[in-house]
């Protein structure tokens, strides 16, 4: 009996450790990286859906000069590895979050500033943040700040006061055993050795950026027009559901401006060029805004952004704090849908009308980095003496879209109707 319960004991540790092994070198969400090659586990397809957890240990290994920050728009549109990054700023690392808010850039930011690696502390020289509207809505009666999940905050360096985490060690280890020791680890190892040669397959690379080449597939075989009729419904939902408030109830801030002014003064503090972008949000998810009764509140919003970067910027000498406004309609953001039959058609600028392209986002760095003539009239500085201008003109703009593209504007007013009759009729039975 004792010699068979050995032999389990010892060979339920050979597999674990082998487990482990292969779990470590596969290394399916990107968190060791010890082994980085390609062809071999270069590409991580289930990286994207553990990023926040890869993310937070990468970049502290990568000591970036050069930050990028936002949502799930800025990490699929914005390169940390494209020319245009200033020789100082490199490398680059893509730390945009998917479904995250203000404060969990406040967090993470807070994250890199702390790090200390051996000794060795580096500070980004500049910081790059797409700012998202839908992230600033707030319900003016019951504002409150999102707090970042335990699980997150816990793998952190610091908390939300910037004191140190105690908890994070602890955290540290849960992430590793899961990573290393469990099935789904494995079942994901697998998946990631089998997939380095497949040109579609979903990544993350080691500077944090999504390629987006699973969307080649879906959009060659569905065609533009039903990825992006599926994100028009997604949008209005998404945006029928969500109050139409910029400020709390006193009239003057909100959670999320205030995190918004804790990013410009740890910029400040420790001397970082910070660009924020008001992403280029494609002409459909414009007027989606307007049919869902938003824009009033996305004029406002630019209005308090404005004013923030205006009145809490750097001092002169300091690194600068520029305001960067991309949205509008122009010939990138008008970009034309393919028709729902055209499987050939391929958009040069968007992904879909959420999602904008890494040349597209190409052009922004160009523009904020060389101050390049992307376009005509393509990306403005918002200062307070111009954004009146600005939001006029983005107003007559608009109208003219109207007139201009008359069938895309009705079937996004039908698709709002659609789901808003849905509503009320699920209300009354």
């Amino acid at each position: 009996m004792k010699r068979y319960l050995q032999f389990w004991l010892i060979l339920t540790g050979t597999m674990l450790l082998a487990v482990a092994a292969c779990n470590l070198v596969a290394d399916p969400y990107g968190l060791f990286r010890l082994v980085d090659e390609p062809g071999f586990n270069r590409i991580k397809p289930s990286a994207g859906a553990h990023g926040t957890m890869a993310k937070a240990y990468q970049v502290l290994r990568v000591q970036p000069r050069g930050l990028i920050l936002g949502n799930s728009r800025a990490e699929v549109g914005f390169d940390p590895e494209y020319e245009a990054w200033p020789a100082d700023s490199r490398p680059v690392f893509n730390l945009a979050l998917p479904g995250t808010g203000t404060e969990t850039t406040v967090r993470f930011l807070q994250h890199v500033l702390a790090n200390d690696n051996a000794g060795s502390k580096v500070v980004p020289k500049v910081v790059v943040w797409g700012i998202d509207f839908m992230d600033f809505l707030i319900d003016a009666r019951t504002s409150r700040r999102i707090a970042v999940t335990s699980k997150e905050g816990n793998r952190l360096l610091t908390n939300l006061d910037g004191s140190p985490n105690p908890t994070r060690a602890l955290q540290q280890a849960r992430d590793y055993l899961e990573s290393t020791l469990t099935l789904g680890a494995f079942i994901d190892a697998i998946e990631t050795l089998g997939h380095q040669g497949d040109p579609y397959a979903v990544d993350l690379t080691p500077l944090g950026f999504n390629p987006m080449r699973d969307y080649l597939k879906i959009t060659a075989d569905e065609g533009y027009w039903a990825v992006f009729r599926q994100r028009d419904l997604e949008n209005v939902k998404a945006y029928l559901r969500r109050p139409k408030d910029i400020f709390d109830a006193d009239g003057h801030s909100s959670p999320r401006l205030d995190d918004l002014r804790r990013v410009l003064s740890l910029c400040r503090q420790h001397g970082i060029a910070l660009h924020l972008i008001i992403y280029p949000y494609h002409s459909h998810l414009m007027e989606i805004i307007r049919i869902t009764g938003h824009w009033p509140a996305f004029e406002d919003w630019k209005r308090a952004i404005t004013h923030i970067v205006g009145t809490e910027a750097g001092r002169r000498g300091e690194p600068p704090v520029l305001l960067w406004d991309f949205s509008g309609f122009d010939e990138l953001t008008t970009e034309a849908v393919p028709g729902k039959n055209d499987r050939q058609a391929r958009m040069h600028w968007y992904w879909e009308a959420g999602h904008f392209k890494r040349e597209l986002g190409n052009l922004i760095l160009d523009r904020i980095f060389t101050l390049a003539d992307a376009g005509d009239q393509f990306g403005t500085l918002l200062r307070p003496e111009n954004v009146e201008a600005q939001i006029t003109l983005l107003r007559a703009q608009e109208a003219e879209y109207r007139k201009s593209h008359p069938r895309d504007v009705a079937e996004l007013e039908s698709i709002a109707e659609q789901i808003k009759f849905r509503r009320r009729d699920l209300r009354n039975h």
